[in-house]
Parts: structure tokens; sequence; C-alpha cells
């Protein structure tokens, strides 16, 4: 709940600025589409130093969430919330400039192919784990690397993830929109949502969402910890190949 709580919250403070008239998202193509110059640089501004700060706070987050599923092991005792958020911060300059570059790769994945899009996503699911775990590895190549070593089992296992969290998301969408439609007598969710009322329903909501990264934070970690502690697996033409054979 940690790392859920400190993602969800300046995810949900952008929804309730959204509601109450300032979106982000509307700036770039209102002045793409006036072709106004100044104001295409001024929305790009806002809009990363927007994802900058989200970046920011949900790498503590993050990190946080993972030092309290691994800290006590290592420590030898219970890790409390305190020293959690003090460790994310001191992550912060090592996976925040990471966070930040994978964010926007995945935003500009998203939006140009779905497809490849979700493929980034599944490759660079990991990346954060060899920032906080092994030091002097490019943590992109690592991540593609460990989902690909045993590609079918990893897919597995994150398309279950995955597709609770999705599932988890759809109620809590039909859930939030019966509240909007009993107090305000229409289903104005995300991007359709006018007011600030429906702010404060989307902000409510998106913080709702917290389980979801506990989630995702909790099989994450157990499932680099399993990659990590396997050996890489033999090509099948290695098999029986004796010692020294490939200097022959």
């Amino acid at each position: 709940m940690v790392t859920g709580l400190v993602v969800e919250l300046p995810l949900a403070l952008v929804e309730l600025a959204r509601g109450a008239g300032y979106s982000v998202s509307t700036l770039l193509p209102d002045a793409l589409a006036a072709g106004d110059g100044t104001g295409v640089l001024a929305a790009t501004a806002v809009s990363t130093a927007v994802l900058a700060v989200v970046c920011a706070v949900a790498t503590v987050g993050w990190a946080g969430g993972i030092h309290l599923l691994t800290g006590s092991a290592a420590a030898g005792r219970p890790v409390g919330v305190k020293a959690a958020y003090r460790h994310g911060l001191s992550r912060l300059p090592s996976l925040g400039p990471w966070t930040l570059g994978v964010a926007v790769l995945l935003v500009a994945g998203l939006a140009a192919y779905v497809g490849p899009g979700l493929y980034v996503l599944f490759a660079l699911s990991l990346f954060s784990f060899p920032v906080l775990f092994e030091s002097g590895v490019n943590p992109l190549r690592r991540s593609f690397a460990l989902t690909h070593a045993r590609g079918t089992g990893v897919l597995a296992r994150l398309g279950v993830l995955a597709a609770v969290a999705v599932a988890f998301e759809s109620v809590l969408s039909l859930f939030f929109a019966g509240v909007s439609w009993v107090l305000l007598g229409r289903t104005g969710l995300g991007a359709s949502g006018h007011g600030l009322g429906d702010g404060v329903i989307d902000a409510i909501h998106t913080a709702a969402g917290a389980p979801v990264w506990v989630l995702l934070v909790t099989g994450l970690t157990v499932t680099y910890a399993d990659l990590r502690a396997r050996p890489p697996q033999r090509s099948p033409h290695a098999v029986g190949r004796r010692p020294g054979a490939a200097h022959s």
C-alpha cells in the first residue's frame, strides 16, 4: 500500500486539476491546432514537468515498496514505513531518470502502435530491479534479457498480473460510474468528465486503485527474484557438447 498510495496520489491530483479546468492533456493539442509555436513549447514544457513530478513521486513509492518486501531479509529486522520512504528517496537520483525515460518510451509506443507499445511494456517491466540490485548494468538491456530468458513463462506470469489488474480496474470503473450517475446524473468519467464534481470522483477513483500497485510491486518483485535465482537456459544445440568443443 505504500507504493500504491504514493504512486496514485500525484495521478489523483492531476485528475482533480483536470476537473477544475486545468487539464494538461488538452494544452498541447489546442496549441497545435492554433498553430501557436510559443504555446506548443509551453504546453510541452508543462506536460514534461508534470510527467517528471509524477515519475519522481512514483519512483520513491516504488523503491520504498520493494524495500519493504526485501529489506527485512537483508537487515535482519522488519522495515518500517519511514525507513521505506527514506530508502525510496535515496534511490531517486539513480532510479528516477530511468523511470522518466521508460515512461516516455511507453507513452510514445502506446500512442503510436498499441501492439509494439505492449511489447515494450513487457520487455521493460523489470527495469527498476537491476537499478536497485545490480550495479554497473544497463537496466533496459537487463530487463530485456530477464523477460526473454524464459519468455513463455514470464509472459504467462505477467499476463496473469495484467489480467487481474484490468479486472480490478474494470470493477472500479463500473462502481464509480454508478456513483457519478447517482450524484451527478451522468457517468462523466475520465476524458469525458467535465466540472469539479467529475474531477473529485475521478481523483477518488484513481486513489482507490492503489491495490493494483500492491499486486504489481509484489508480483514483479517475486518474478525478478525467481528469474535472477535461476541459471540461464542452455541452447538445445549445446546439450551433450564436450567442454572446449567450440574451440577445437
